[in-house]
Order: structure tokens, then sequence, then C-alpha cells
């Protein structure tokens, strides 16, 4: 936990310790899902395309939870340790019951605490002026830094030692102090703003098509293009590594939509053309291009907010229930292990989502010229 932590402290100097590895933790977890789809399928007997509704179930919670708070509560730290506590029960549980139902059942109360830590730690962003896109390396630099280790582990003792791995890791984060300074709560009273909405639904899409396809990338990778799982892991690390990069860039007035082009691409080609350099090089663009585009939506939101909070809660649960129903969307697009079908459902509903955005962009644009 100490060199995760000491990287996104480097690239988010402005957070305390707490809520930074808060944030880890759920990074971590979802990082996670690639390995363990695989390994639950072929260890419990579940199919390939029924073990994604674990995913399911757990950003239903996660999506339930960030709305829920964002609009009835104020980070608290008791909130903040009770939901890491949620976290690593769930996550012992996880590592010991015998059953899929079972299973399903500890990843929705994961899915609460990391519900409502994400929410914290993006509402923490609002009180710095670069704080958006600090957070948003968080997910991308603690993925680059546990998908290897993910990787091996998954192949030493399966799924089992990953979900007690991680339930470690949210234990040791229990140490570290929260400071939230004086967050308001957000309330009822939101912004009428209709680009807002279009804005919210457009990052729906994108969670919908990006985890239809990226929720089976392991399974991609190691069955399609015929890599092992250790190598896969290295490709979603860079995937990682190059979303840090992509937090980092200012995409400019207008041209954040343009940016999802890329990971659209990168989601249509992992699962049409079986080359590993292709596979490494899609997963990389698509790290990239996607963590340019997220910080610079929720700035687009912040700008028609009544207040910068507003919309933080929002935007994680509509993305999270984005993430809810891909898996399933991409389960029944890669019934027979039809990869190139799965491909290409999730790549156009992301080019939809990528259209939302630059038509918003536009229309904003249009609008202030013409006042």
């Amino acid at each position: 936990m100490t060199l995760p932590l000491r990287v996104i402290q480097a690239v988010r100097p402005h957070a305390s310790a707490g809520v930074l590895a808060g944030a880890a933790v759920v990074a971590a977890t979802f990082a996670a899902t690639p390995f363990l789809l695989p390994d639950v399928s072929g260890r419990l007997g579940t199919p390939l395309g029924v073990t994604g509704l674990l995913s399911t179930a757990q950003v239903a919670s996660f999506a339930v939870a960030s709305f829920l708070a964002g609009r009835f509560l104020r980070p608290r730290r008791s909130l903040h340790y009770g939901s890491l506590a949620l976290i690593a029960i769930a996550c012992t549980s996880s590592a010991v019951v015998p059953n899929f139902p079972l299973l399903m059942a500890t990843r929705v109360l994961a899915g609460i605490g990391m519900g409502t830590l994400t929410w914290i730690a993006w509402a923490d962003a609002t009180r710095h002026s670069t704080g958006i896109g600090e957070v948003a390396a968080v997910a991308p630099i603690t993925a680059a830094i546990a998908s290897p280790a993910l990787g091996w582990i998954t192949t030493k003792g399966g799924y089992p030692w990953v979900f007690a791995a991680l339930s470690a890791v949210a234990v040791l984060s229990l140490v570290f102090k929260v400071d939230f300074g004086d967050l308001p709560r957000v309330g009822r009273t939101i912004s009428e703003s209709r680009s807002n909405r279009w804005l919210l639904f457009g990052l729906f899409l994108l969670t919908l098509g990006g985890s239809a396809v990226f929720v089976f990338s392991g399974a991609i990778g190691t069955e399609f293009v015929g890599l092992s799982a250790v190598t896969v892991a290295w490709a979603l690390s860079l995937n990682a590594i190059a979303g840090v990069i992509g937090t980092r860039i200012n995409s400019g007035p207008g041209k954040a939509g343009v940016w999802l082009l890329g990971a659209a691409g990168s989601a249509f080609v992992i699962g049409n053309v079986g080359l590993p350099l292709i596979f490494v090089v899609a997963i990389t663009v698509w790290g990239f291009s996607y963590w340019v585009f997220v910080p610079a939506a929720i700035k687009l939101l912040a700008e028609k907010s009544i207040t910068p909070t507003e919309r933080v809660g929002d935007a994680q649960a509509l993305m999270a229930l984005g993430r809810v129903f891909g898996p399933v969307v991409g389960g029944v697009a890669i019934a027979g292990a039809n990869f190139g079908r799965l491909s290409i459902v999730g790549g156009t509903i992301m080019m939809v989502s990528a259209a939302i955005a630059v038509g918003v962009e536009w229309g904003r644009k249009a609008t202030e010229l013409r006042s």
C-alpha cells in the first residue's frame, strides 16, 4: 500500500492520505474484475457470460450508494472508515463463500462501500482548482500498480486469494487520516441545465458500452488473442499508465468528446483483430482517451451547476449504472464466445456517447457566440 499511496500523492498533493487510500481501494477492486471473471467461471462452473453478473451486482449497489450519498450526506470520518470496513468484510466473505449466489451478495455489500468512498473522493476534489483532474488520476495509477499483482495472484491462488488481498488493502487503509474540509450537503435543489442532463446520459452510455467490452477484456486477451494472463495484466497496466497521462491533458474547449473516438475505436478493435500487438496498443489508447475525457466531462457539468459538487454524485451514479447493465449487454453479445459481436456492440454505444459530448460542447459554444 505504501508505494501506490506515495505515487498517488505525488500526482494529487492536495488530498489527505485517507481520501487517496480510500479511492485507491475502490480502484484496485474494480481493476480486479477482468481477472476474477474467468477464474470464477472455471472454479464455480458458471458460464462466462453469467459471471458478468458479479460486476452487475457490485456496481448496482455502487450506483445507489453514490446517488444517495451525493443527495443526503456530507463526508464524515465515520462514513469513510465505515465504508472501508464494509469493503474489507465483504471481500473476506467473497474469498470463502461456497457458491455463486452468495458471492454475488458479498459484492453488493462491497459496492455500497465503494460507491460511498468514490463520492467522497470526487466531492473532495471540488475543493481544489486542479482537484478533478487529480482525483481522476487515482484510478489509473492504482490500476497500473495493481494489475500485474492481481494477475500474478490469480495465477497462483485464484479469485479467493485476490479477494483476500483486497480485504487486506482495505484494512491497511484504515490507518490513514482523512480531511474533507467543509463540504456542504447538496440536497434536492439542482440546476435546470438541459445540456448537463445530456452529458449525464452520455456518461451513462460511455460506461454501458465500455464496460460491456472491458469486463471481458481478460477473456478476449487470453481466449481470442492467445495471450497469457500475465501478459494481459501488463497490457491493462499500460491502459492504466496511459490513463494517468490522460488525466494531465487539458482537452481544450469543444474537444473533450472527440477524445472518446479513440476509446470507442479501441473497443471495436480488440474483439475483431486477434493480433497481440494490436490488442496491447488498443487497450493503451483506450485508457488514454477515456481518462482525457472523464475529468473534462465533470468540469463541463460543474460549469452549469449551482454548486461544484451538485452533479458529482449523479455522474458517479449514472456511470455506475452503465457498468451495471454493461456486463449484461456484454454477456448477451458474447454468447458463443462471439468476441467480434461484443466489440461492435460496445464500440457503437461508445460512439453515441462521443457524439452526445461533442454536441453539448458545440451547442454551448454556439450559445456563447450568440450572446
